[in-house]
């Protein structure tokens, strides 16, 4: 039998090594990039609507008619110089995953910039980001209607009319929705490819 001193030592240690390790567990977890489906996968109230526009190939484009249960749309422009690009290669590439867990998404891409990006100029884009991504445009109403319902900012520094080389300042975020066009969840710039497909894959 241990003396009273020893036995209270022991204690004492076996106590520190359990919240050390309890800290360390939640350190990991915080910084591991795994995403949890224990987390609230309710329906982002307020945000999202149906989206019914034009695709790439210049047919009519409803959201509700599609076969895909989910898809993860995002908002920019054709002519980005660079966040665009970036953004939508890398949810090219989370179609590809949840693609070989033979999970279903639609990949969208809404412009935010219907003067420019005709259907022949998102064919164009859509085939360089990814084979089956969806490309959609419309008229400047139907577009500035979305932005609203969505919460997307979108702003042009388009000087004249005659300016045709004009950028467009506008947020980044990508969302989950589903064929009502309610948003599920959103992810930021900052989210990697496979911590968003985890993520998706706790709404199948």
């Amino acid at each position: 039998m241990l003396p009273q001193n020893s036995k209270f030592s022991y204690l004492l240690l076996l106590s520190g090594l359990v919240i050390i390790f309890s800290f360390s567990y939640n350190i990991y977890k915080e910084f591991s990039g795994s995403a949890s489906c224990n987390e609230s996968t309710n329906f982002i109230d307020g945000l999202g609507g149906p989206i019914e526009l034009i695709d790439q190939n210049e047919s009519f484009f409803s959201l509700e008619d599609q076969d895909t249960r989910l898809s993860l749309v995002y908002f920019g422009y054709s002519y980005c110089p660079d966040i665009c690009p970036y953004d939508l290669e890398r949810n090219a590439y989370v179609k590809d995953i949840m693609d070989e867990k033979q999970l279903d998404i639609n990949l969208i891409f809404i412009t935010i910039d219907p003067s420019r990006d005709t259907a022949d100029r998102l064919k164009d884009f859509s085939e360089f980001i990814h084979d089956s991504m969806i490309a959609l445009t419309g008229s400047k109403d139907e577009i500035d209607s979305l932005k609203k319902e969505y919460g997307v900012f979108g702003r042009s520094n388009k000087i004249d009319n005659e300016d045709q080389s004009y950028l467009v300042d506008h947020s980044t975020f990508s969302y989950l929705i589903n064929k009502d066009g309610r948003v599920l969840t959103f992810f930021n710039r900052r989210e990697t490819p496979e911590k968003m497909s985890e993520k998706i894959e706790c709404f199948y």
